[in-house]
């Protein structure tokens, strides 16, 4: 079937133009739970973790969390890690791992990664 293109005039499909590339075809949002999720699922990965605390938390128990502007991303992560792990090399670590794995899933770029450590306790095996 062919498509009219102007007063007594038709487009086969060979002619029609091409259509724009993806890039230029709209936009892709990537809401803060997202990130939330990869960032603990990531900070889980780190050996030393025992736990990371899902978003929802309140004053009293802190949560992780995302804030997405743009193609930047602030990150704020809770987690429990076992002893005697040395704290301020595993947050290092935690930073680096979740950095990594956000920018490959989401292309954002991470400019801000808090680390709060909830918990210390339980066996590194």
């Amino acid at each position: 079937m062919t498509a009219a293109t102007g007063a007594g005039t038709f487009a086969v499909p060979g002619q029609r133009p091409a259509p724009p590339p993806p890039e230029v075809r709209g936009r892709t949002r990537i809401a803060d739970q997202v990130v939330t999720k990869i960032a603990c699922c990531a900070a889980g990965e780190v050996p030393e973790v025992l736990r990371v605390r899902p978003g929802g938390g309140t004053w009293r128990s802190p949560s992780s969390d995302a804030e997405v502007h743009g193609e930047q991303a602030a990150v704020y992560l809770s987690v429990s890690v076992a002893y005697p792990s040395p704290l301020r090399e595993v947050a290092a670590r935690v930073r680096q791992h979740v950095i990594a794995r956000v920018a490959a899933q989401t292309g954002l770029d991470v400019t801000h990664l808090d680390v709060t450590i909830t918990d210390f306790g339980g066996d590194l095996s």
